[in-house]
């Protein structure tokens, strides 16, 4: 009985110590990413760093990145899209309709800056901001 008593114990104490743990690992694996780039297909003669499909309340929009950046954590953008290339959609854009609406509704062409939080193994992009960016120079015509 004393041995039951003890193993109770240290499996109670483990299990208290698991969510800290296991909380503390998610969000080092949490990443925040900026990409921009343009809607619609790749421009003729032109290689982008990457060629996304991005859900937007729906609705499939094809994403040309232009430049991207992680802003936190030690990834580098193009491991990122390594690790979602093979996923149709890429990402799936997460958060206000009404921010998300913007990407949603873009005109092809239209140049954009997408800002948000990724978590490593998931396709979830939690959308912080979108906003209207300059046209890179090699893609305006």
């Amino acid at each position: 009985m004393r041995r039951l008593g003890k193993l109770v114990a240290v499996a109670a104490t483990i299990a208290c110590l698991m969510p800290g743990a296991a909380g503390a690992r998610m969000a080092a694996r949490m990443h925040q990413l900026r990409m921009d780039g343009y809607v619609g297909p790749r421009a003729e003669g032109r290689r982008e760093m990457a060629d996304l499909v991005l859900r937007a309340n729906g609705k499939d929009v094809s994403f040309q990145v232009t430049s991207a950046s992680v802003l936190t954590g030690n990834l580098h953008a193009a491991t990122v899209f390594n690790q979602v290339r093979p996923l149709r959609p890429n990402f799936f854009l997460r958060g206000d309709r009404s921010l998300i609406g913007k990407v949603e509704h873009a005109a092809p062409g239209s140049h954009l800056r997408i800002q948000g939080h990724w978590r490593s193994g998931t396709r979830d992009l939690m959308v912080s901001s979108i906003e209207a960016s300059p046209a890179h120079p090699a893609t305006a015509r």
